[in-house]
């Protein structure tokens, strides 16, 4: 009996691990075009082995779908990029790769870019290649959308302050690199061609400079107004737009030898981050240029660039380095962006950086969107947003005087934790000229945000002596530490750095259980006089979700330590929302559970599940007396067992396991691996053993909970043939009532969420239901508000007599 209740809770193999046959049929065929894939490649025998040993391996595991080639690509890519090549500089000096090039691989498969990303990514799943390879395609696959991004940006501006002549055809693909039109003299495509390869050499000479994506359009515009300035010194009046304002009315009188024009300013919101950088990391990029004569023309007033004597022999300077440095690193080459017209690309466009997901987490919360965001999602705008939204707050250069109250001791251990942790930072950050200014903007935030805080908790307890509340608060290190951290992780974020969440962690060594502890504390106070905005606040939000689900629970957390003193078993929801005293893992379990409950409802919902308080009582089980599930795992890998043990034990048709992993993949935290790469154990080496989620729920989870799952739902007899009491359900989280949000930064106008009670009570009432209600009842609504009446007029109105 027991082995057929195990069966009847046992999940089907899922596809995406399935064994296939029908791989097998056309084997010599595959061997064939791989083969000749390769002689096109010109491929060394050892890296052509590899990947195809590589690709019959999975192929006997994983069900390949679609064109075969694609498939060959990436077993071949990865081959070539697990391998190294030696060069003449030295004994031991490597290349990373083989020098293949990844472009030639996907224009010899006939594979998209887009279509590369998306199937590398899977292959790393199905090939379960190391966690190293995992992240080089995370970082290929960021760095490739940042730089598209910009150059959606870099073809706007291009095109606002150049002109295409009547003669040339514009955006012509791949004709510029190989047309002979008008030799010697720079045309318009060519002068794009130049314009983007110096961006890209740019770049890749100090690669730091693109560790945020500010920084990067920073020095795009830096490469853009130096070729600006080198036409307007040649007086080319053909490629000019004299309808670009920037253009100065004198400008074929001007001197550029003595003075350059700038037109940062145009298209920069922080121009003096974009001029310091001009004056300081770009002209060292450049002189370095000109001293490895990767660049031809007058070092000192930095024209010259463009004449008929350098223009030519620069261009194919730029595309030498380029293709040097691509090879080497193995990354996409990205100069065939200037191929694509980004208006007609769709396929393309979607490589752009996307805008970030909003998480579960107090989403009721958030401040309402900007007016004037509209709908369309630019990246580069939205960060010079957040920066500036930062900036406006960056006022305190030390703690304030209600701060101060605390005592000379104490303000002087919080500012020796703050050089510290500058330290520790400047050690750590890649690009050195940015990180003083970095930190120095996050240790402003800080201290207004530590003024903030401690302000509102002298109100909450007004009988407490001030001085001794203050020096509690500020002397507890741990709280100065997180604060500061998470000032430091607001500013990485505004700027949108490549060193993401929990980098700042490592950086400040803080465990994820003590840093989620401060986040909804800033939140809560940064939001008040408008501090954080809408991006920032659900960035903090889906951070303090990361730790809640994964990072807090693995084996070398605090958290162990402290469940292994608690009583046994954890508290329930209920229990730990009564202690008014509760500790600091009755809290932690308290935003566990609520954070389990919202993507409960949320699964359900959309798998038709209408049962979501019973599928919430396993899950509570499995965290109060089975928390080992939690250890090394994801919260969702829990979250799907308990639905699918829901679903075995009522003997429901469907959802299959596959349907819920498909509905999760909506689910703005989803990531692909929570499902394809679960802990079932350990090696004796301490290495953690992986399987997928399958595995894991049939050999690990059934035994765990199919037991307590079965008495809860009621549906055996019992070892006396009679039927289970039925248990009582579990209370389960309720949402906080959402706070009264601000409708504008400039009014103090707020809305505030109303009960049905409320709603039906309220006399007169007008009501306007969003996608349902006619348009005139909205102006009929704006019409109260602004007062019902024409107000008298103050000043002279057309017509006003």
């Amino acid at each position: 009996e027991a082995e057929a209740q195990a069966q009847e809770v046992g999940a089907e193999v899922v596809s995406g691990s399935l064994v296939s046959d029908a791989v097998q049929n056309d084997q010599e065929m595959i061997q064939a075009t791989y083969t000749n894939l390769c002689r096109e490649l010109n491929m060394d025998r050892q890296t052509e082995t590899e990947g195809y040993h590589m690709y019959v391996s999975v192929s006997k595991r994983c069900t390949l779908e679609g064109d075969t080639r694609h498939w060959l690509c990436c077993a071949l890519f990865t081959a070539c990029r697990l391998s190294n090549t030696p060069t003449v500089i030295g004994q031991n000096a490597v290349v990373r790769g083989n020098c293949v090039s990844l472009n030639n691989l996907l224009r010899c498969c006939q594979m998209s870019i887009y279509d590369f990303k998306t199937k590398i990514k899977q292959w790393c799943d199905m090939a379960n290649l190391p966690k190293e390879f995992v992240n080089d395609i995370e970082t290929l696959d960021r760095k490739f959308s940042i730089t598209f991004t910009l150059y959606k940006l870099y073809r706007k501006i291009f095109d606002q302050i150049f002109t295409c002549p009547p003669n040339e055809k514009k955006h012509s693909k791949y004709m510029s690199l190989h047309s002979n039109h008008s030799h010697g003299k720079c045309s318009y495509m060519k002068l794009d061609d130049m314009t983007w390869r110096l961006f890209l050499c740019a770049k890749n000479q100090k690669p730091s400079t693109t560790v945020d994506l500010v920084t990067s359009f920073n020095l795009m515009i830096c490469c853009i107004d130096l070729i600006y300035n080198n036409v307007l010194a040649e007086q080319r009046a053909d490629l000019i737009n004299l309808k670009f304002k920037g253009l100065p009315a004198n400008w074929t009188e001007l001197d550029y030898r003595q003075h350059h024009h700038c037109i940062l300013g145009h298209f920069c919101d922080m121009a003096a981050e974009a001029k310091a950088m001009k004056a300081t990391t770009f002209r060292e990029i450049i002189a370095s240029f000109f001293q490895t004569s990767t660049i031809y023309g007058n070092k000192d007033t930095l024209l010259g660039l463009l004449t008929v004597e350098n223009f030519e022999r620069n261009l194919k300077s730029f595309n030498f380095s380029y293709e040097q440095y691509v090879l080497s690193v193995g990354e996409l080459d990205e100069r065939i962006l200037s191929g694509y017209d980004v208006g007609d690309h769709s396929g393309m466009n979607d490589q752009a950086l996307r805008p970030p997901v909003t998480p579960l987490t107090r989403k009721q919360d958030l401040p309402a969107a900007s007016a004037n965001s509209g709908d369309r999602y630019e990246p580069v705008l939205n960060a010079t947003l957040n920066v500036r939204q930062l900036n406006g707050f960056a006022r305190l250069t030390e703690p304030t005087d209600f701060v101060k109250q605390a005592g000379e001791e104490v303000v002087a251990k919080v500012l020796s934790i703050m050089e510290e942790m500058k330290q520790k930072f400047l050690a750590k950050y890649p690009y050195a000229p940015e990180a003083e200014a970095r930190f120095k903007l996050a240790k402003t935030l800080y201290f207004y945000l530590l003024d903030q805080i401690l302000r509102a908790e002298i109100q909450n307890k007004p009988d407490i002596d001030l001085k001794r509340l203050l020096v509690q608060k500020v002397s507890l290190d741990i709280f100065n530490i997180t604060l500061m951290a998470c000032c430091v992780e607001l500013v990485l974020e505004a700027y949108k750095t490549e060193l993401k969440f929990p980098w700042v962690l490592d950086c400040f060594s803080i465990s994820p259980f003590e840093f989620q502890k401060i986040i909804e504390i800033v939140v809560r106070h940064g939001t008040r006089e408008g501090c954080l905005n809408r991006s920032l606040i659900k960035h903090l939000n889906s951070i303090e979700e990361t730790c809640l689900e994964r990072l807090a629970w693995t084996r070398d957390s605090p958290v162990w330590d402290m469940i292994a003193h608690a009583a046994q078993p954890l508290p329930s929801y209920s229990d730990a929302e009564q202690h008014r005293s509760a500790g600091p893992l009755q809290i932690f379990l308290r935003k566990v559970f609520l954070l389990g409950w919202l993507r409960i409802q949320k699964l359900c919902s959309e798998l038709g599940l209408n049962e979501p308080k019973r599928i919430w009582q396993i899950f509570e089980y499995s965290i109060t007396q089975k928390t080992d599930l939690m250890k090394d795992r994801h919260l969702d890998q829990n979250i799907m067992c308990a639905i699918y043990i829901y679903i075995k034990i009522k003997r429901m048709e469907e959802p299959k396991f596959i349907d819920i992993m498909r509905m999760y993949r909506n689910q703005p935290q989803a990531m692909n691996g929570v499902y394809r790469e679960v802990l079932i154990g350990y090696y004796e080496n301490g290495e953690k053993k992986i399987r997928d989620i399958i595995h894991y729920y049939n050999n690990t989870y059934v035994p765990e909970i199919r037991q307590f799952a079965i008495n809860a739902l009621n549906v055996t007899p019992d070892v006396n043939g009679s039927q289970a009491t039925d248990l009582l359900l579990s209370p389960h989280p309720k949402e906080r009532t959402a706070l009264p949000k601000k409708v504008t930064q400039n009014h103090s106008l707020y809305v505030t969420q109303m009960s049905k009670n409320e709603i039906q009570q309220s006399p007169n009432q007008m009501v306007y239901r969003f996608y349902n209600s006619p348009a005139k009842d909205l102006q009929l609504m704006n019409e109260k508000v602004r007062g019902g009446k024409r107000m008298l007029s103050f000043g002279e109105e057309p017509g006003g007599g």
